[in-house]
């Protein structure tokens, strides 16, 4: 199924109403810790399922096999960990590519939520993400909650009001808005809508800087009709990093960025802004397909 990651994703066909069931992708890295122990926080929350995934290697040598059997038995830890909490839980453990045998599961299990760490046990320090996340944000047809590598607290965990950061493009998707609301009422959160204008591609100001704000305030408007709490704000700067910053100031619990079925995610690309969010974020990233 490897070709099939990039080539033939498939729609979100159903709205994010409950958690009935979340894949995580676990390497045993500390972001696949993080990843964990938030799938356990949902679990209780929602009384959801978690399928835990784990891809081992495919080499047949003596090492690769004592690494696969190490593997087995931390998988079986972990299990039994979620048992004694009293949750329902499954693991597959599959030989192959990560990015690979996690889509798979997603397409098999029809999840409503996917966690994974952006850089597994690799290299940390590079300008782009993990491979496995690099395939999997465009072509999943979930949600995906990704934590990067400077990712710094609890997400599920922690009892404190939830308020998510939500950039958008101007004109903004209606899909956009729509999922925003569905994440908002999931978890109750405040919602703060954020355009950001690239001085680098602007057109014309300051006439064009009372528009986005025109149109950012009716945008709000339009979310609180659904029964939301929303802000919003506009900001000048380099979108990635006024993002980030923003994230920061409101002290954001979550940022939801949505995608579209293209390339590679990576960050080497100036355009490709959510990689760099998720790269220097220090609160997770959910990203959802609208097309």
């Amino acid at each position: 199924m490897a070709t099939q990651v990039m080539t033939h994703a498939f729609n979100r066909k159903r709205e994010l109403t409950a958690l009935k069931k979340i894949v995580v992708g676990h390497d045993f890295s500390d972001a696949a810790d993080h990843a964990f122990a938030d799938a356990m926080a949902l679990a209780g929350r929602f009384n959801a399922q978690i399928v835990i995934v784990h891809a081992t290697e495919v080499n047949a040598d003596k090492t690769s096999y004592l690494r696969r059997k190490r593997d087995r038995g931390a998988m079986d830890d972990i299990v039994k960990h979620v048992a004694q909490a009293g949750y329902s839980c499954k693991d597959v453990v599959r030989s192959g590519v990560p990015a690979a045998t996690l889509y798979d599961v997603v397409d098999e299990e029809s999840p409503d939520l996917l966690l994974v760490g952006a850089y597994g046990n690799g290299s940390q320090e590079r300008g782009t993400l993990g491979s496995t996340t690099e395939l999997l944000l465009r072509s999943i047809s979930c949600p995906v909650v990704t934590y990067g590598p400077k990712f710094g607290r609890p997400l599920f965990q922690d009892a404190k009001p939830f308020s998510i950061l939500v950039p958008i493009e101007l004109p903004c998707d209606p899909r956009c808005l729509s999922f925003a609301i569905e994440v908002a009422k999931l978890f109750r959160a405040k919602l703060e809508i954020l355009h950001v204008i690239d001085m680098d591609h602007a057109d014309s100001m300051p006439h064009a800087f009372q528009d986005m704000q025109y149109a950012c305030e009716e945008i709000a408007t339009r979310l609180r009709m659904g029964g939301v709490e929303v802000a919003g704000s506009v900001l000048f700067g380099k979108p990635d990093a006024a993002i980030v910053s923003r994230s920061q100031e409101l002290q954001s619990s979550l940022i939801l960025i949505p995608l579209e079925t293209r390339g590679h995610l990576s960050s080497t690309k100036s355009d490709n802004v959510a990689a760099h969010v998720i790269r220097n974020s220090n609160v997770p990233v959910m990203t959802y397909r609208i097309d």
